[in-house]
């Protein structure tokens, strides 16, 4: 309730603009509620020391106000159009192999995305370093599970369903797991598990709206990587920020491992599922 009271009252004054703006309210909410959260994840954090327990009450806080931040940029009175991924195909070309899905029922909607390309290691799981050296080890498994459209007049709201998120290190995700899992938060029922990403296309330009990969790191402004920010001491910072809409674009919608996401590739050096879907 704090959360979404903060969201309306700074939207209606016109803060919630500010690219910086879940960041600082995710530190309000762990400042304004520290001794309740430590008392919320005590049953399932007792081997992690208090450098990584606030660092895990900062990712499952920054995640969440995220996604309460995203949902209020939702178009009113909207139609709605879920798809779930249905391969019919895989192509190799050049060192790479497409997936194409289809969508089961055809639309207008204004600003279509077809691409969406995913790391691989975010579906099959793995070890190894990222683009930047950072090291992982992930599960895997945090695949696209379906894409909802939702769009009024010339404004369009993607709003991206993963099956997981995983927290580059495993004894951390474990825990980071079970709380979103077992414990909703006084989240909806529906998120859960999930990991929920929105995109808005209006205007000409994608919106990322905190779920932006390009952000500050390492005190400069930089494409952020796979593994980036998974240190206690580094998060991965909720950013938001735009680009330019082509028919042609893609997005890279694992960036980093919470799926920060962007128009442009930043870790060129891992394998990468492209999906295709046909909403036409």
């Amino acid at each position: 309730m704090f959360v979404r009271s903060q969201i309306d009252l700074n939207k209606a004054r016109g803060f919630t603009e500010n690219p910086y703006f879940v960041d600082e309210l995710t530190h309000l909410v762990l400042r304004k509620f520290g001794k309740e959260l430590d008392a919320e994840i005590a049953p399932y954090a007792e081997n992690l020391t208090p450098e990584q327990r606030e660092q895990l009450k900062y990712l499952l806080v920054s995640d969440y106000v995220s996604h309460l931040h995203q949902k209020s940029f939702y178009p009113k009175n909207a139609k709605t159009l879920v798809v779930k991924p249905i391969k019919v195909a895989s192509v190799g070309d050049k060192g790479r192999v497409y997936d194409y899905y289809y969508a089961p029922m055809s639309s207008s909607i204004p600003y279509p995305i077809h691409w969406w390309v995913q790391v691989k290691v975010d579906i099959n799981g793995g070890s190894g370093r990222d683009c930047d050296g950072n090291t992982y080890d992930v599960d895997g498994n945090n695949n696209i599970s379906k894409i909802v459209a939702k769009w009024s007049g010339n404004d369009v709201l993607y709003e991206i369903h993963f099956y997981d998120e995983d927290v580059p290190s495993r004894s951390l995700d474990k825990i980071y797991d079970r709380i979103r899992c077992i414990r909703h938060w006084g989240r909806d029922r529906t998120y859960g598990c999930e990991d929920i990403e929105s995109i808005e296309v209006t205007n000409g330009y994608v919106y990322f709206h905190s779920d932006w990969s390009h952000a500050p790191h390492d005190g400069h402004v930089s494409d952020l990587t796979y593994a980036c920010c998974s240190s206690v001491r580094d998060r991965p910072p909720h950013v938001s920020g735009k680009r330019p809409y082509s028919s042609h674009i893609v997005i890279y919608v694992s960036n980093v491992w919470n799926h920060l996401m962007d128009t442009l590739d930043t870790n060129p050096c891992m394998t990468k599922n492209w999906g295709y879907t046909a909403w036409n």
